[in-house]
């Protein structure tokens, strides 16, 4: 009777909306979300370097932030990994130690994790001349990318809902500029897409506290911090293509900074780089956050300290000298 009823709920609540294939399953008992944990996508069909599924989850976690991180606690791909895609509890999931630092109840933590799998369908067109008689064929690739994100509780080891949504890439498609740092940007944006109406629906069960006001800063992160991630090396062979690579991996994770910007950011240590700041603050645009509260200098850390409703003490870098400020 339990899994009939279970079936039936799924299957009415199960909808399409701009694409999007949504089953929604809600939890047996009440639970109340306070963070979301987003490992890095797990990208089948193809070999996926570990820096292009960090990446692409880091993504994740900036739609995340941008949408309510002045309320839910976010971490990210470079903080968490998951070692058993198969088991929906903590077991394989490397989430829990940092959890416990951080004083967040592991029962008032949903899990975002997404599997890209890539597909590809060959096709020939045969040709006839004017008389009916073949004179060769054009052969075309056809790349799907079929998404998946799971909205997973992982305590209660149950799959709050299951998102589905599939992007083919057109080959003869006007380039967008996008292409120079990213090899699917439908992907990518349909990716962002499904993170935020996943992030939409786990907010039904959100923890009710007082939201974080704007800090006022606008922050780049560095492409070093993809540079630290499995299999970085083999993709920057030598001077020249390692100088292109950073720069694409900074217009990736940034993709609204500006030439010169990319440059300057292509050439920084791991930080989070510091691009506008209200006048008057401690913290000046050009600064590097190198570290907050010892921590790594990441969007998620930071925004995460600053929900304690407490000044957030960071290690600057300016002309070459470090100093200690603090960000309100």
């Amino acid at each position: 009777m339990r899994w009939g009823l279970l079936f039936g709920l799924c299957w009415v609540l199960a909808g399409c909306s701009g694409g999007i294939t949504k089953v929604i399953r809600p939890p047996e008992s009440p639970i109340s979300v306070l963070a979301v944990v987003i490992p890095p996508v797990r990208i089948t069909g193809t070999h996926a370097p570990g820096w292009r599924r960090f990446e692409l989850a880091q993504r994740q976690v900036e739609v995340g932030l941008r949408d309510c991180g002045d309320r839910l606690a976010f971490f990210g791909p470079s903080e968490v990994q998951i070692t058993r895609w198969e088991e929906p509890g903590w077991l394989g999931n490397t989430a829990v130690p940092l959890l416990a630092r951080s004083a967040i109840p592991v029962d008032q933590v949903v899990l975002i994790r997404t599997t890209a799998e890539q597909r590809l369908a060959s096709s020939t067109q045969e040709r006839e001349d004017a008389k009916g008689l073949a004179k060769g064929g054009v052969a075309s690739e056809d790349r799907t990318w079929l998404l998946t994100l799971e909205l997973v509780h992982p305590s209660s080891r149950a799959i709050l809902a299951e998102l589905t949504a599939q992007v083919t890439i057109d080959p003869f498609a006007p380039p967008t500029g996008e292409e120079e740092f990213d090899e699917a940007p439908a992907m990518t944006h349909l990716l962002e897409a499904l993170t935020r109406e996943a992030l939409r629906i786990a907010r039904r069960w959100e923890l009710e506290r007082q939201s974080v006001p704007d800090s006022g800063l606008t922050l780049a992160l560095s492409p070093a911090i993809s540079a630290a991630q499995p299999d970085a090396a083999a993709a920057q062979t030598d001077a020249l293509q390692a100088e292109i690579w950073m720069q694409a991996r900074a217009k990736f994770l940034s993709p609204w900074l500006t030439f010169d910007q990319i440059a300057k950011l292509a050439r920084t240590v791991p930080s989070l780089v510091v691009v506008a700041a209200p006048g008057g603050g401690s913290v000046q645009p050009g600064d590097l956050i190198l570290s907050i509260d010892g921590q790594p200098p990441l969007p998620e850390v930071l925004a995460r300290k600053r929900l304690s409703g407490v000044p957030v003490q960071v290690r600057l870098g300016r002309g070459g000298n470090e100093r200690d400020a603090v960000i309100p």
